[in-house]
This record gives structure tokens, C-alpha cells and sequence, in this order.
């Protein structure tokens, strides 16, 4: 091969390599385009059901049974144009209210009623556009269960005077059902000792003697009664229907900040459609929903329990009230004077496409 042949076939692959290069960077511009620019308004319209542009929606990481797993694992996020962006766990002195706040997360998507009171009491406006879960009998959609070791002499919530029991979270669904208990059973609270642990480490510390007991959500029940050694106390459904709702004693809610909800409505739009298609092929497919779950959580899947949902597509005031009249009855924080926390500043259903009539 001559020098003026290997000059021209050196120019032939240097222009490829340019070409290349800068189909590269288009290409990578191009994927860039979607994610969401501070910089830049989002400009994305719920249209028939979906936006028009992707967004990505920063959601904490999941460490229980969530239908937020369901819509990201079945595309039904997908479907609607939002693109969830997992955000890790949260540190133990940050809660979610924070995180949503401060804009670290888009979605709060672990709590109930009075845990949105007690964020918009402190500063963190923020508003719930959709229920989730509710609570159920069946011991494996069960909302919480109370343990005791099975050689403990607790019997019913009178031998709980002195007693150390441990829950998730002051302000939580865990305080608030637990306060019904005690007090449906004549029991002042005051009298007994609350502890804050996380449900993961509850069933170790109950088995060690360090607590008396544990509050415990799904999936953490399963796998408790499954390992042996603890037996049920009581369950937030018989809690809850003794005070008047056995089903809405599991109400959980999903929320946005103000801000979020100001700035992205067509958003909020779309995660309502998206979860609650997620809602609806939980109830349908339960076993499959928990075989899910439990391959993105890393459990064994006869470890694994979850929730049902309620057939509804909006929010139901009364729903709503039922908490809060419970709260009133036990002086929960921000609770003490009837009257305080209005469900009207608590839920908003404008932007519910089924609601309004956007969708049927």
C-alpha cells in the first residue's frame, strides 16, 4: 500500500470517527432532554390519560409492600409518562415530610391522615390527593399487628401498665391505634413506656426482652409469625372496628408538597391514573403482586404480606374524619382541641381526573 493511500484511508477514518463522535453526543443530548431541567419549565400536559413529556418523579426507595413497586415493575408508571427516580432510604433523623419539603422527594407515599397534620402543623405543606391501602381481617393484608412473646404474661391491654412497646414513629398511624387501644381497654397511656424503632428491628429486640411489644406492619408481620416465638396482642382492624371502621383504621394517603402540586399539576394528574391502576391489579392479582414485592424488597416470598385497596377513586371526606375524630378522642399531638385540624385543608380532590369528569 502506497503513502498517498494509507493518507486518504486515514482521512476516511478520521471523518468516521468525528461522524460517530458527534452522533454520540446528539444521541446522549437526546436522552438527556427527558429528565427533568430546574432551569427550564416543565412543559408536559396530561392528555387522554398520560403526559405528553416524561417526567421523573423522585420516590424514597421502598422498604415494605407499596403499590408504587406495582406501577414501576408493571409499566404503569411507564404508561401515564412518569419515570420513577428512587432516591435511597432515608436517614434516621430526616422524615419523609422533610424530605418532600425540601424537595429531596416528590412523593410522600408512607402515612396516614394525622401524620399530614402533624407536617402541615410544623411548616411542611402538604396536601393528600389520593388514599391508598385500607385494612383488612385477613391476617396477611392486615394494616398492624401487636405481638407479645408467645411465654409473655400479657394477655389484653390492662397488662400493658408498665409495659415498653415499641412503634414506628410518634405521630404515626402505630401512636394513634395504639392510644385507641389502650384507651378503649381503660388504659392511660402515660402508663405505659413508648419506644421509636423501626419495624425491621422490632422482632429481634421484642425476642432479647428489650421491649414488650412490637407494632408491626406488613411485611415485618409475616415473617415474625412465620420465624415462631411471638403471638398476636390485637390488630389495628378489630382496633378500628370497635371505634367504628375496621377498614378505614388501615387509610393510608398519598401526598404532594403545595408547591409541587402549584407547579406540576398535570403530574399529579398522572400518578393518580398510574397508582391507582396499580391499586386495582393488587386486588386483582394478590399472590403475583406479592411475588413482585418480594423480589424488589429481597425477601422470601413466604415471608411476604401486603394490602388491599379500597374501590374507590377519590377521596371520601368521611374517610378522612374517621381519623381524625380517633385523634381528637386521644389528645394526639396537634389534635388536643377538637375542631383544630379541618379535613377540607388536609385533601384536595381537584386534581382527580375521575373526580372532575377528565376521565371516566
Amino acid at each position: 500500500m502506497n503513502r498517498s493511500t494509507k493518507k486518504f484511508l486515514m482521512l476516511v477514518l478520521s471523518v468516521v470517527v468525528v461522524v460517530s463522535t458527534f452522533t454520540g453526543c446528539g444521541s446522549k443530548k437526546s436522552s438527556e432532554s427527558n429528565v427533568n431541567d430546574s432551569t427550564k419549565p416543565y412543559t408536559g400536559k396530561f392528555v387522554n390519560g398520560k403526559l405528553t413529556k416524561p417526567f421523573h418523579l423522585k420516590i424514597e426507595t421502598q422498604t415494605g409492600f407499596n403499590e408504587a413497586i406495582i406501577a414501576d415493575k408493571k409499566g404503569f408508571f411507564k404508561q401515564v409518562g412518569i419515570i420513577p427516580e428512587y432516591t435511597g432510604v432515608l436517614s434516621p433523623n430526616v422524615s419523609l415530610a422533610q424530605s418532600v419539603t425540601k424537595g429531596d422527594n416528590d412523593l410522600f407515599d408512607s402515612g396516614h391522615v394525622v401524620t399530614i397534620a402533624s407536617a402541615r402543623d410544623a411548616g411542611a405543606k402538604l396536601k393528600i390527593v389520593l388514599t391508598s391501602m385500607v385494612d383488612s381481617p385477613d391476617f396477611d393484608k392486615t394494616h398492624m399487628t401487636w405481638f407479645v412473646r408467645s411465654n409473655s404474661n400479657i394477655k389484653s391491654a390492662k397488662d400493658l401498665v408498665g409495659k415498653t412497646i415499641a412503634m414506628s414513629g410518634r405521630g404515626s398511624c402505630a401512636e394513634l391505634w395504639n392510644a385507641e387501644f389502650l384507651r378503649q381497654n381503660g388504659v392511660d397511656v402515660k402508663k405505659t413506656k413508648i419506644v421509636v424503632m423501626k419495624d425491621q428491628q422490632q422482632e429481634q429486640a421484642l425476642k432479647q426482652g428489650n421491649i414488650d411489644v412490637a407494632i408491626l406492619h406488613s411485611p415485618y408481620n409475616m415473617k415474625i409469625k412465620n420465624d415462631g416465638g411471638a403471638r398476636i396482642l390485637t390488630t389495628s382492624y378489630k382496633i378500628g372496628q370497635k371505634a367504628g371502621d375496621g377498614q378505614a383504621s388501615g387509610l393510608a394517603v398519598r401526598a404532594f408538597s403545595e408547591n409541587f402540586i402549584k407547579k406540576y399539576p398535570d403530574v399529579v394528574k398522572a400518578y393518580i391514573v398510574a397508582d391507582l391502576k396499580a391499586q386495582q391489579y393488587i386486588d386483582k392479582n394478590y399472590q403475583e403482586s406479592l411475588k413482585i414485592a418480594a423480589d424488589y424488597l429481597k425477601m422470601n416470598i413466604k415471608d411476604m404480606s401486603g394490602n388491599i385497596y379500597p374501590d374507590q377513586k377519590w377521596i371520601k371526606p368521611e374517610q378522612i374524619n374517621f381519623w381524625i375524630k380517633t385523634a381528637e378522642k386521644n389528645k394526639l399531638t396537634n389534635f388536643e382541641v377538637p375542631g383544630k385540624v379541618k379535613a377540607s385543608d388536609l385533601y384536595t380532590n381537584s386534581l382527580n381526573p375521575y373526580y372532575t369528569g377528565e376521565l371516566k
